[in-house]
């Protein structure tokens, strides 16, 4: 039996040969396919290899000639149907409103009317003829096509490359042709090549019924309905255009199955009883032994022992890309494409993982497993409403309605998420990132599986409400004798609830040990280094600021959805100067941040940039005054087009502001910025999703600097990075602060960054400005009783403090 990978190539190998016999067929037919050779349905016979159809013609002729115009025009259908669909589809993404419901109530009523119906009503009005046809595959296509496109492009504007690209003034139809064109044409290629079978069925099936075409032209689907009656006197005269459809659909159908079931990362074809490996510990609900995974010439882990007691809390601490969530992945059986895993075993509840099949491996996640991601947008789909993801969760646990309202209504309470039912309505782009955060938890907790697997749950949520969820998740799995692996950067938080840390390095545990052991007696030097990351270092205190101001802010605020995001509020930043502001999530700092760079329009007071006044509205702006503030989103793989190398993504800037430039003083400027901060020129021609959150965050800084800015606004950029990496990141800031001449406006909330990158400092609570000035002098001697919680909250307790 040939293997899996050999039938995807000759499925590909024979729908090309079938489909270029087709197009080529009619100059190779012996027989004009309308001259009349023999008496009707006469058998094969040496001038006529396959006989006679029902008039006398060449089977062979026409068969060769019948396929030529149903390929032409499914192409054409296809194509004219992703033309219309796939416009429509982004200008109702892109507009919203009416524009948006009318489409989708038009797609809807297509969806309601079934294809035969359609089909005959069409004919009837235009005639029988391609054309009837043509369009009634179009129309067909097209709901599905228009909601696909619809839901990718909604998907698109939730990523911060987007707000980005608005910000450097793109239009609306350059952000449209460089931003999500790109990212559509993976779904707009998978999503032909599943429509073309269907459409040839189309045409054959009207040609069949005799609405497409009749004699003389030749079609296969024309020929099966006329040669028909004479199936027993003459069969090929019917088995050979259906063996051509056959042949034409089925591999075509065989090989794009195929290349769905190669993308999935799970390898079913290694055993663990290749190796020597004991059987699980009984005690443990997961215990992986020995594993060792591989990603071309590198490791990804290596020689990874690991087991997890029912019941246990563990924490996975380490720097960016040392591994932390490929392990949490693995101890799913789930692993990126592309790689080979070269020994080892998972067991989970005394059952290897790796020897279930696809389905019992499912079934098992379901209903075992809660698992909550990184980020929210790659997990929450854009078309879909919040209820109905936590009720496909729920079914998947066979949770009954009462229950899973129950448990809803409970974790949203405890969350802090709003009650009332129209939230469950909601979309996800109409939530923020610390709703999306938690709404992922609460679909986790859903059924209380025995296994909760958590990958920086608290990433977009600041360190007192980070505080309360970690300790509500530790509480719920003590109640419910839940076991707990989570991947955590905010050592200072997880220390309170994790029972065990475990520290990896370059795809290695280095480190298994007790919490407080592991806080005041650190087994390895990247240990100690992640333990001292947390000890704030005063970096810019001593040096002088400038007194030139650049920017002032006067009785600023905002509203959104009919209630005041900030309260009126004023500032000014100087010349290399830094402001940072902190506040717990939902105080409005994203918001302030988003008024400054003009995506926020529903604002008063005034702002005034180098003594002109700032719009509001960023089309209202100049192109010096766009180009001179530089935004930084929080999460680096949302601000990094995913389409696009470094190099190109660096070079975009230039290209829009200063276009003149030619291309060797570009590529000089790129050299130059990856120099700044700090990374080597051989990143250049990777894609983001070859970085490690370290290095995106570095080119998305690179990015912004390399046209030269005078503002540099940041939103959490360190919130994604581990202890150390927040100390690099702050560090680099503080550097190109000074190097570059660039005021800073950063977003955190980290209150150890303001206090080592000094300037001034607003603390924000309910929209409210509680303190206002400078850094050092508000950390050491707060004010307000919240400033001091803040402060307690990113403290190791029991560690180096």
């Amino acid at each position: 039996m040939l293997p899996m990978n050999k039938l995807r190539h000759f499925a590909f190998i024979l729908f090309l040969l079938i489909l270029a016999l087709s197009l080529i067929g009619p100059w190779l037919a012996p027989y004009p396919i309308d001259e009349i050779l023999d008496i009707p349905f006469s058998p094969p016979q040496p001038t006529m290899l396959l006989g006679s159809d029902y008039l006398g013609a060449d089977v062979l002729s026409r068969m060769l000639s019948g396929g030529q115009t149903i390929i032409l025009l499914t192409l054409l259908a296809v194509g004219l149907a992703w033309i219309l669909g796939g416009t429509l589809g982004v200008l109702a993404a892109l507009r919203g409103g009416i524009t948006e419901t009318i489409f989708l109530r038009i797609a809807d009523l297509l969806l309601s009317i079934p294809a035969m119906l359609l089909l005959t009503l069409i004919v009837t009005i235009t005639g029988t003829g391609y054309k009837g046809v043509v369009i009634t595959a179009i129309l067909i296509m097209f709901p599905d096509i228009f909601r696909m496109t619809r839901a990718a492009t909604l998907q698109q504007l939730q990523y911060d490359y987007i707000d980005l690209a608005r910000c450097r003034g793109e239009s609306w139809f350059t952000l449209l042709w460089y931003e999500i064109a790109p990212n559509l044409l993976s779904p707009m290629i998978t999503d032909i090549g599943i429509r073309l079978p269907g459409t040839i069925f189309i045409f054959a099936t009207a040609s069949f019924l005799g609405l497409s075409t009749n004699q003389p032209v030749a079609d296969w689907g024309l020929m099966i309905m006329e040669n028909s009656p004479g199936l027993t006197l003459q069969p090929l005269a019917t088995l050979a255009p259906v063996s051509m459809l056959i042949l034409l659909i089925i591999p075509l159908n065989f090989w794009l199955d195929s290349l769905f079931l190669l993308r999935q990362p799970i390898n079913m074809n290694y055993k663990a009883s290749d190796t020597e490996i004991s059987p699980p510990v009984q005690s443990a609900i997961l215990d992986i032994q020995n594993f060792t995974l591989a990603h071309r010439d590198y490791l990804l882990l290596s020689n990874i022992n690991l087991k997890v007691s029912k019941g246990e809390i563990v924490a996975l601490v380490g720097s960016s890309g040392s591994g932390k969530t490929t392990l949490l992945h693995s101890a799913l059986a789930h692993w990126p494409p592309n790689t080979k895993l070269e020994q080892g075993n998972v067991w989970m509840q005394g059952k290897s993982l790796l020897q279930m099949d696809t389905s019992e491996l499912r079934k098992h996640r379901a209903r075992h497993i809660g698992y909550m991601p990184q980020d929210p947008k790659v997990t929450l789909v854009s078309s879909q409403r919040i209820g109905s993801f936590l009720n496909l969760i729920a079914n998947s646990r066979g949770l009954s309605n009462r229950s899973r309202r129950l448990q809803i209504y409970n974790n949203f309470r405890q969350l802090g998420l709003p009650l009332e039912k129209k939230f469950l309505s909601r979309y996800p782009h109409q939530l923020s990132g610390g709703q999306r955060q938690r709404i992922l938890l609460t679909a986790a907790l859903l059924g209380y599986p025995e296994l909760l697997f958590l990958d920086e749950p608290s990433s977009a949520l600041d360190p007192l409400n980070t505080r309360d969820m970690l300790l509500w998740v530790a509480q719920t799995a003590r109640e419910h004798n839940m076991t707990v692996l989570m991947v955590a950067h905010d050592l200072p938080q997880v220390s309170q609830i994790a029972s065990r840390i475990l520290l990896m390095s370059k795809g290695k545990l280095l480190e298994q040990q007790q919490t407080k052991r592991f806080l005041t007696h650190p087994e390895s030097p990247e240990g100690q280094r992640l333990i001292d990351s947390y000890t704030p270092v005063l970096i810019s205190d001593c040096i002088k600021q400038k007194s030139e101001t650049i920017l002032h802010v006067h009785q600023l605020s905002a509203s959104y959805r009919g209630y005041t995001a900030f309260h009126p509020l004023q500032f000014d930043l100087t010349r290399g100067g830094c402001l940072t502001i902190v506040g717990p999530s939902g105080s409005g700092k994203t918001t302030l941040l988003r008024t400054l760079l003009g995506l926020h329009q529903n604002c008063q007071g005034s702002m005034y940039f180098l003594q002109s006044r700032l719009a509001p509205e960023l089309a209202h702006r100049t192109t010096e005054q766009r180009r001179a503030i530089q935004y930084v989103p929080q999460n680096p793989w949302s601000s990094l087009n995913p389409f696009y190398t470094v190099a190109a993504l660096l070079e975009r800037p230039l290209c829009v502001h200063n276009p003149k430039l030619t291309h060797n003083k570009r590529q000089k400027a790129i050299a130059n910025i990856m120099e700044h901060v700090g990374l080597s020129h051989h990143l250049l021609n990777r894609h983001t999703s070859e970085l490690s959150g370290g290095q995106c965050q570095r080119v998305a800084l690179a990015r912004a600097l390399i046209i030269n800015p005078t503002i540099l606004i940041c939103d959490e950029v360190t919130s994604a990075l581990d202890g150390p990496g927040k100390r690099e990141i702050t560090e680099l800031l503080d550097k190109l602060r000074h190097t570059l001449d660039i005021a800073i406006i950063l977003v955190t909330h980290d209150i150890s960054l303001p206090f080592q990158l000094g300037g001034n400092l607003i603390v924000l609570e309910h929209g409210h400005v509680i303190e206002y000035g400078p850094t050092t002098k508000l950390i050491t001697a707060p004010h307000h009783k919240f400033t001091r919680q803040l402060i307690d909250a990113s403290i190791i307790t029991g560690g180096n403090k």
